[in-house]
Parts: C-alpha cells; structure tokens; sequence
C-alpha cells in the first residue's frame, strides 16, 4: 500500500509531482483552484478552455511546468454535478485518479478532493472516502504473471490535502480508519484471488493463525480435532476431497471481559464442484471464490485489529472443498449436523448451508449478541440483485437495519428480501427433519430458512453476497476483476457504529 498522509496548504505552494484539483460541471474550480489560477496569471484558464474541460465525472488533463507554482504538474479532474456528489463518487474518483497517477509517472502528489461539498458528510467522511478510493484503486493481484513490467516510476506517496491546519487531527483518525478498512478488504480480495490449489482449507487456516494482535486468539482446528468436536455435516461435505477440512475460531477481546461478543461466520469452500451434483464446466473456475466469506471475516478481523476497536468479536469459519472423490456424499443421504438436526441431501451442490449450519450451532453455543454469516450462497441471489448489492435475510431487526445504514453510508449496499414463515415449508423433509434445497422457488430465501433452523433466538442477519464477491469485468473501485472484497466496508462501519 502506497504511503497516504494529510496535509494543510495552498496548491501553488505544493512541491509534489503532481497537485490534484476537482473540476466541477461548468469549469467550476473549488477554493484552492480558483487560488491556483489567480496564481499563474491566465494560465489555468486559458488551459481550461483550451482543452475544453467542461467538469464532466472522472475526466482529466494535465498542465506541466506552470509558472506561479512549485509542482511540476497540475491535474485537474472532473467531479460532475455538485448536487449529485456523494461519499462514494468521491472514493470512485479517487479510485480513477489512483490508476491516472500511477501511469502518469508522478511518485507524490498533493490532491484537494475533501474541498468538494457532500451533503451530509463531514470533512472526515472524506478523507476516509478517498483514502479508500486510492488504496482500493491501485489493487492489483499479479503474483503468478512471471513476466509483468516494473514501473519505474510508480505512485508512491500521496497527500490528502485539507483546507485547515485545525482540521489535522480528525483528518488523521479518518486516515487511519480508512487505512484499516482497506487493508482489510486487500486482505479479503487477496485470499480470494488465490488459486485453489493453492487456497486449500489447510491454507486458510494458516492464512488466520497468522493474525496477529495482543487480544487476538486463532484455533484451527483439523480433522482430527473436527471429528472429536462432532462437526459431523462439515466432515460430510468433505468426504469427496483428498484436502483435509478445517474449523477456524477467531476470538478478539478488545471489549469488556464478559461482554457477549459479535459473531461473524464465513461459508469458507476453497473450491466448489458441486460434488456428485457437478456443476457446468463453463466458469467453473470461478468456484475458487466460493470461500470469500470466509475471506470477509478474516479481512474484516484483519481492519478491526488494527483498529483497535473496544468490542468482544467472535468469528467462525468451517473449511472444505466439494469435490467428487469415491467417498463423495451423494443425492439421498442422510446428514446428521453438530446441532443434532438431520439433513435429506437433494442436492450435494447446496453445500454452503450445510457446512453453515455446523458453524452456527456452535457459535450460538458460545452466547453472541448477534450473528452475521457471509455466504456465496445462492446464484439465485446473483439473479435477484445482480452484483449491486448483496442478499440481506435474518431475524434479527436491529442489526439488519444497522447493516441497511452502513450498506449506504459505505456503498458495500445490502437488499432484504422476506423470510416469511410460508417459505420454511419447502425445506420440510418427510424422511428427515430438513432437506437442504426447497427447489426452484425462491432459492435465496429458502437457503436463508435453512440457515435459520440453527441460530435459535439470537438475532441474526444472513448476508448472501453471491453476487457482489466477485466481478471478473471490475467495478468501479476494483478496476482490476476478480475478487472486491464485499462485505468488509460494510461491516467494519456498522462495527464501529456500536
């Protein structure tokens, strides 16, 4: 991650290789452009007119070696409308400038985007944005190309300007933030992207235990451990793959001793056939990323530890692949789960809930407040919502619209779709308790029933991001595809709402 400071002081006054100012419709310049072009005479304006640079989103041009300031660049950038700005443009057109600077062979900058009005945000909620927008921007997962062009002259600093020296500290406690909750979401979108034969449920396990913090406790447990545990419908999942499973805990006291903790479980399938109910071939190497929930609690562990936030978080993580191996699970079985309910398997391919369900019953067993699980759960989700936002189901009001507020608030957005008690018929099974798929109908819902024979009376919240995890096109502040890191952002704010 690039080093990103904030900084007060005039633009002319910059010695950065690049100063950065937003342009808004209609040549509008903010306070320190409008200070920059008295500065350099005509300059400025005649550039602006020159190009034509009207202000529209995202849209830049740069003006070398002007007489009047010390930088040896300025680049103006369009912000579009100031009616329609809001927190997420801002991280967006920060994300786009990233990719600019970084070609533009400029190692600092000093960039003025908090200039730009929000309605609703404090200066601090700026700086947080575009501090995202910048780190999240420059993401790149290139660690298997053997041949990739070192840039020589690559980003290395920016600083994020603000209009008052008064304003420093807050600026920096919205810098730190901003820093923790990307490089949460690096860490989720890394574990991600990894291939699965290197991302093996042996992997994850390592990749968790090598989180540090002073009030920060890993077990991983193996097979062994597993099977003396009673974690009996993971294990069936399992028995198609030669890759051992793993049960990750993570527990982090950074609250007072006794208070109920937080719990966060991640669906963590490091590679997803289908079992004997095989998937297509088209894409299914996509399947790699059926274990960015799990990557989501572990990023989201990852942002707040270094946060040091003062609250008990309890995350738990059941690991496997789903493969096709001789001792395979089959259509028909019987599955009897940790909780002691017993599962008519119909599909081996609705895997996710039944490794879920174990990791439920056991984190209920250790008194939470609240529960949210992270699911790449339902391509019916996918078909719902498409990738803008992620599947919101639970019993727990209170936390779902906490999760609703923070979707918003972050732009990582959530969509509640209904759990009525009509839906819990179509997973009834007449040979056993439940079977794990209720059918074509309503297939987000009827997963999310599932789900919810196994939380009991703690609120809980079901986050399907079967949609939003991934996007091998990229999205506006993950240009590059793959893995986005859905479900960080989202939580990491609602956390530190508590």
């Amino acid at each position: 991650m690039i080093q990103i400071d904030v900084k007060a002081g005039n633009a002319d006054k910059q010695r950065e290789d690049a100063v950065v100012l937003p342009l808004l419709d209609g040549r509008k310049l903010t306070e320190s452009g409008k200070e920059l072009q008295e500065a350099t005479g005509e300059t400025v304006a005649d550039f602006l007119r020159k190009f034509d640079l009207l202000g529209d989103f995202g849209v830049s041009r740069t003006l070398y070696d002007v007489a009047g300031m010390h930088g040896h660049r300025a680049i103006f950038i369009g912000a579009g409308s100031e009616k329609s700005l809001s927190l997420h443009k801002l991280r967006v057109l920060a994300a786009k400038l990233a990719a600019k600077l970084e070609k533009s062979g400029a190692r600092g900058a000093a960039v003025y985007l908090t200039e730009l009005e929000v309605k609703g945000a404090s200066l601090a909620d700026k700086v947080q944005a575009v501090a995202e927008g910048l780190w999240l921007g420059l993401y790149k997962f290139d660690k298997y190309q053997s041949k990739t062009k070192e840039n020589k002259r690559a980003l290395r600093s920016v600083n994020i300007m603000v209009t008052s020296r008064r304003d420093l500290d807050d600026a920096e406690v919205a810098l730190a933030n901003a820093k923790a909750v990307a490089s949460g979401t690096i860490f989720a979108r890394d574990l991600s992207n990894e291939p699965g034969n290197v991302c093996t449920p042996e992997w994850l396990g390592d990749q968790a235990a090598g989180l540090s913090h002073k009030n920060l406790k890993v077990t991983v447990m193996d097979k062994a451990a597993i099977e003396k545990a009673g974690f009996t419908a993971l294990l069936a999942v399992n028995q198609g793959s030669a890759k051992e499973p793993r049960f990750i805990v993570l527990e982090y006291n950074g609250g007072k001793k006794g208070d109920a903790p937080v719990a966060l479980v991640g669906k963590g399938l490091t590679f997803d056939a289908g079992g004997i109910s095989i998937k297509p071939a088209g894409a299914m190497d996509e399947m790699k990323f059926d274990m960015c929930g799990s990557a989501a609690v572990l990023g989201i562990f990852k942002s707040i530890t270094e946060m040091d936030l003062p609250m008990n978080v309890l995350g738990v993580i059941p690991s496997t692949e789903n493969l096709l191996g001789s001792a395979a699970y089959k259509p028909g079985d019987i599955v009897t789960s940790y909780k002691g309910i017993t599962i008519e398997v119909l599909n081996t391919d609705a895997e996710g809930r039944i490794i879920l369900c174990d990791a439920l019953a056991y984190a209920v067993e250790q008194k939470p407040s609240e529960i949210i699980d992270f699911a790449t759960l339902t391509g019916a989700c996918v078909i719902a919502l498409g990738g803008q936002a992620t599947g919101l189901l639970g019993t727990g009001e209170k936390v779902k619209k906490g999760l609703k507020e923070s979707g918003m608030h972050s732009h990582d957005r959530v969509w509640e779709l209904p759990l009525f008690e009509e839906y819990q018929k179509q997973i009834d099974s007449k040979i056993a308790d439940i079977k794990n798929t209720g059918g074509r109908e309503a297939g987000t819902i009827t997963a999310a029933c599932f789900l919810s024979r196994f939380v009991e009376n703690v609120p809980w919240a079901h986050l399907d991001i079967a949609g939003t995890a991934w996007n091998m096109n990229g999205t506006d502040i993950s240009p590059v595809g793959g893995a986005t890191g859905a479900g960080v952002r989202l939580v990491v704010d609602y956390l530190s709402r508590k």
